[in-house]
């Protein structure tokens, strides 16, 4: 029962595919183990268990199945990166993104600035000010250099002693990861940071199957984006979304900053067509308004004879207009609710491909004297062989 509910490691850390870090500065402190899975390590690293240094990246050798972990990051200096394809880089999180979760009490960037531009004092130092927060006595909070910081997790968010007599803290102007990259449309192209839902829960990692399983695994959806565990929107939902650490919440929706209108027009959508079916029909806007058997497409703005919450405001860069034939939510091609009332929804499958030639078979009546070669089905799946199914023919 436990095991379900355990946090895996990994959700630390922000994954890069085929990368090593190559110190070039001697001084720069490694460790490496031969360890069987990637979980083991991020383990190790998160606790600095047997470690000298404090762990900010692990990089993991899949061919020998070592473990290397790493006293810096991608940011640090005397770090070259390089590509490697044995390698899968790790980075904990708090050290390498410039944004923060609610109060960023774990924030750990580089950010060293007051909100009205002051240069921030070192922790370590009591010029101008004195004060009791030393590295020290807050280990574990990072209080290194003059970075922002957060040590008892304040309403304000990250904050410094700043360098002006006159001030003596303020807080910094570090964005929060909902607000640093805004959405378009329904965010199907939101890539920004935001890992957490809207009610504050910690998302998934999309190339792990626990609390959760699931069918979006990054290998499968390349184009998607499913980097760590970010909020994405790969199915047509009303916004970006993720899979939550809650075995009691399957997903939920993350609050994600809409841009303004003029950022809006210059999105790249699917290649528009107007004639023909590119792919699945995620960007047909031609004028086809019945389904494949003829029967009348009903309007999106209506809710009759069929209630839905497929509407033009609910899908905004869909080109949901009149009763057109469309594919708001990545089905296999364009379809759309019916007038008929038994009939819910229907695809508009005699749209033709633009990829296919039109010099198609034919077939009278039902087809049964059809001999041709036609190999694929009307959504363009190809067909099994006959011969793998003739036990469910002969039944």
């Amino acid at each position: 029962e436990c095991k379900g509910k355990r946090r895996n490691p990994l959700h630390d850390f922000k994954k890069t595919g085929e990368l090593m870090l190559i110190k070039v500065n001697k001084t720069l402190e490694v460790k490496t183990k031969l360890l069987n899975t990637t979980e083991q390590c991020a383990k190790r690293c998160s606790r600095n268990k047997g470690l000298s240094f404090t762990c900010k990246a692990f990089a993991y050798d899949r061919v020998t199945k070592r473990c290397h972990w790493l006293s810096f990051n991608s940011l640090t200096n005397g770090v070259r990166k390089k590509q490697d394809h044995a390698f899968d880089l790790y980075e904990k999180k708090d050290y390498v993104r410039n944004c923060i979760i609610g109060k960023g009490a774990d924030y750990k960037g580089t950010i060293s600035v007051t909100k009205s531009g002051i240069q921030c004092q070192a922790w370590n130092s009591m010029i101008p000010h004195e004060h009791s927060f030393l590295p020290s006595s807050y280990r574990g909070k990072d209080l290194r250099e003059n970075y922002c910081r957060n040590p008892r997790g304040e309403e304000g968010g990250p904050w410094c002693f700043t360098t002006s007599p006159e001030t003596r803290h303020e807080v910094c102007d570090i964005p929060l990861c909902s607000q640093v990259e805004c959405m378009t449309c329904n965010g199907e192209s939101y890539r920004g940071p935001m890992d957490h839902t809207e009610s504050g829960k910690e998302c998934q990692r999309w190339d792990l199957q626990r609390p959760h399983k699931h069918k979006f695994r990054p290998e499968r959806y390349p184009d998607k984006g499913f980097d760590d565990n970010y909020c994405r929107n790969p199915d047509g939902k009303l916004r970006p979304w993720c899979y939550t650490l809650d075995p009691n919440t399957p997903w939920e929706f993350c609050a994600i900053k809409t841009c303004d209108e003029s950022v809006v027009n210059i999105t790249e959508a699917a290649a528009e067509t107007s004639t023909c079916i590119q792919g699945q029909g995620e960007g047909y806007r031609g004028t086809v308004n019945t389904i494949w058997s003829g029967i009348q497409c009903q309007r999106w703005d209506s809710q009759f004879p069929h209630q839905h919450n497929i509407t033009p405001e609910n899908f905004k860069c869909k080109d949901l207009r009149e009763n057109y034939c469309r594919n708001p939510d990545g089905s296999e091609s364009p379809w759309c609710f019916t007038t008929d009332p038994n009939i819910r929804i229907g695809y508009c499958s005699q749209i033709p491909k633009c990829d296919v030639s039109n010099e198609q078979d034919c077939y009278l009546g039902n087809g049964k004297s059809y001999m041709g070669n036609l190999s694929k089905t009307r959504f363009g799946l190809t067909c099994s062989t006959w011969d793998k199914n003739i036990e469910d023919l002969r039944r």
